[in-house]
């Protein structure tokens, strides 16, 4: 508690936006494509997806230079108003009055787009304002409340969204208002923007082109694309392989088949991080970089593969806890490696080139289902070991680099 108190008062704030912000979309977000499916089939619902995530990237990238150009807060500010009014035009096509599936989309499409631009300048005052000391507990502490969010929001998803998906919209309105007033009234400007930078297109090519010469922080995104097909294969190859392979027991008197089983690992890694979290930071803390990151991501990676590899329940169950525990070791560092790489003046664009790692990874993470027609369980460990081992090569080998400015050392 002590540790933190003394934290900005800006991360007190976050910490607030944070949980309220994902406990909400979480009860929402995840849902929308079995609403999609139900009035617009799979087909065109895949292609309304892929619509959502390529404006989100460009909306993440631009929102990322103008972060830079006008400071965190106004930008903050504009993508939480456009976040309300995609929730509010969303709300108002689901009401009482009867339900409208097109507008729906285009109102969360709206929101999409808020978030995307508001996500960097989130990620950039967080590092403006935390410090090398105290950072990795920083991200721990974020990191634990998104998992007890989720959970939350799971929750209130499974048990109100058909029933009574207005009112969840309605108290979206509410969050986003609470939040915005938050950053409006509440957090304080933590980067003096350069005026003399436009926040025009070919200004954020060229911030962009910028980060891209920075070889270290491109190798690093590379170790973090490598490290997210590994890691996002819960919705992908892990989800195939147990639908069709699990061997269906009964537990308690339940029958946990292949999508229950999945579903239990995703409840296996909450329920560990929500109490465990803060004792394997302490743990971990005296680490350095290169040996946390090490070590996590090789646990990642063997539960990841061993999981692949098994279809009955208990080994199962021990993949699951296999990798949470990477999970907790890995998360902090990563974090804080990639803000120790970024430049301070262009940390905003620094962010949006982050933003590129989870789209890019889960276009992979999906050609990994196709090919694991042609390589089977044993080959698809295989590749995972594979991948998971090149991440770790990549960092520690970004970790050793020489930085192309003048940058305290990475240790």
């Amino acid at each position: 508690m002590k540790e933190f108190m003394a934290l900005n008062n800006n991360l007190k704030l976050r910490m607030l936006t944070v949980f309220l912000a994902v406990m909400l979309s979480s009860s929402v977000g995840p849902n929308m494509t079995i609403y999609y499916a139900k009035y617009f089939g799979a087909g065109i619902t895949g292609v309304l997806l892929i619509i959502v995530s390529a404006l989100g990237f460009v909306a993440g990238l631009y929102g990322g230079h103008l972060a830079d150009v006008h400071g965190r807060k106004p930008i903050m500010v504009a993508g939480s108003l456009l976040t309300l009014v995609g929730f509010a035009l969303a709300a108002a096509m689901n009401s009482p009055l009867g339900r409208y599936p097109i507008p729906t989309f285009f109102g969360f499409l709206i929101a999409q787009v808020g978030g995307a631009i508001t996500s960097p300048a989130e990620e950039a005052m967080v590092i403006d304002v935390s410090t090398p000391e105290n950072r990795r507990y920083v991200y721990a502490l974020i990191y634990w409340i998104i998992n007890i969010s989720v959970m939350i929001g799971a929750a209130l998803g499974g048990w109100f969204f058909r029933d009574y998906l207005f009112e969840l919209l309605v108290g979206m309105i509410v969050v986003t208002i609470i939040n915005l007033i938050i950053i409006q009234f509440f957090m304080t400007e933590s980067f003096t923007p350069d005026h003399t930078v436009s926040g025009s297109v070919w200004q954020a090519v060229r911030g962009y082109l910028g980060v891209l010469s920075d070889h270290r922080y491109d190798w690093y995104l590379i170790g973090m694309v490598l490290a997210g097909i590994v890691t996002s294969q819960l919705g992908y190859y892990l989800a195939v392989h147990l639908g069709d392979d699990f061997q269906t027991v009964r537990l308690f008197g339940i029958e946990i088949y292949g999508q229950r089983m999945l579903s239990g690992v995703t409840l296996i890694n909450t329920a560990i991080i929500i109490p465990f979290m803060s004792l394997f930071t302490s743990l971990t803390k005296r680490w350095s970089l290169k040996r946390a990151y090490s070590v996590g991501m090789l646990l990642q990676t063997i539960g990841f593969a061993l999981a692949c590899l098994f279809s009955t329940l208990w080994p199962i169950v021990v993949c699951a806890v296999i990798l949470t525990i990477g999970e907790m070791i890995v998360v902090p560092p990563s974090q804080t490696l990639r803000a120790d790489l970024m430049d301070p003046e262009k940390i905003g664009t620094y962010s949006g080139a982050f933003s590129t790692v989870n789209p890019l990874a889960g276009i992979l993470a999906g050609a990994s289902v196709t090919i694991s027609a042609f390589l089977g369980s044993y080959g698809m460990a295989a590749l995972f070991m594979v991948l998971g081992m090149l991440s770790i090569v990549v960092v520690v080998h970004v970790i050793g680099m020489k930085p192309t400015r003048p940058t305290p050392p990475i240790e």
